[in-house]
């Protein structure tokens, strides 16, 4: 059953939201009306296509990508529970004031676990299928990297970019799965980051050869001010901090040379790429 809500002025000035298509925002708000007093729904693209978009020419899969580009930005958790996957919109509560509310028949995200990542290729109808855009894992994209059982096609690679070396990881953790920790550590309490996406986040920028102490004060600025850490709003951090950031403290911090100022986490994030460098030298 469809119900009132409200929706805030920031909502159009937001950058979580600028990073989201026209129809994902649509999808966005219209889920606040889908979900129940709690802010929970049942997670099935078919239903929410028939809730949100009646009367347009949208599929279920083109909802399933508007639900997975949510989840991304962590604008919703999608969940599941005795095999039945549930959503649930991030922060609910403080978002909608709702007087007398239902309780909810569903239940919590904490009490259920995450669903697993490409929900969309669990559903076999035609009309889903036949407009859905294959994601990164998907069954045929994966036949073309992996082969069959047989051993035939090209085993998977490592993901690198263009003039830099794939990361291998041997015996210590990469770098990324440390950035990462280190940025949950001090920053997931009051927030609502999911390590998968800050992960990718910080692997793709490092697999573009950006600099170690570079990143993590784009990350600190991301933390600081709580906003979501994605490619996009990652640029724009690089963007305020590159006026001041001196590569040269850098290469005086990697080569045991004072700092003019303290800067702890500058010096221990620049140690980290002096030792990987290190590494590839060896």
């Amino acid at each position: 059953m469809a119900r009132i809500r409200t929706i805030k002025p920031e909502f159009f000035t937001s950058l979580t939201i600028a990073d989201l298509t026209p129809e994902q925002r649509l999808t966005f708000i219209g889920l606040w009306t889908h979900v129940d007093d709690a802010g929970r729904c049942v997670d099935d693209p078919r239903l929410i296509k028939a809730a949100i978009w009646p009367l347009d020419d949208r599929t279920a899969a083109d909802i399933e990508i508007d639900l997975k580009a949510l989840t991304e930005l962590s604008l919703i958790t999608r969940y599941t529970l005795n095999r039945k996957r549930y959503i649930a919109v991030t922060n609910w509560r403080e978002h909608q004031r709702i007087n007398r509310p239902t309780d909810s028949k569903l239940p919590a995200p904490e009490e259920g676990d995450p669903t697993p990542p490409d929900p969309v290729t669990r559903y076999e109808s035609d009309s889903l299928n036949a407009h859905a855009h294959f994601s990164e894992g998907s069954p045929q994209e994966r036949k073309g990297k992996e082969g069959n059982r047989e051993g035939k096609g090209n085993p998977p690679t490592p993901r690198q970019s263009s003039g830099s070396p794939a990361v291998v990881q041997t015996g210590e953790r990469a770098i990324e799965d440390r950035m990462t920790d280190a940025f949950l550590d001090r920053f997931a309490r009051g927030n609502s980051y999911k390590r998968r996406q800050v992960r990718t986040t910080i692997a793709d920028a490092l697999a573009n050869n950006t600099d170690p102490s570079e990143l993590w004060r784009a990350l600190e600025q991301l933390g600081d001010t709580s906003k979501p850490v994605t490619a996009n709003t990652l640029q724009f951090a690089f963007s305020k901090i590159r006026g001041s950031y001196q590569p040269n403290n850098v290469i005086a911090l990697a080569s045991g040379q004072p700092l003019p100022g303290p800067d702890t986490t500058l010096a221990g994030w620049a140690a980290v790429a002096a030792s990987f460098d290190t590494e590839d030298s060896a």
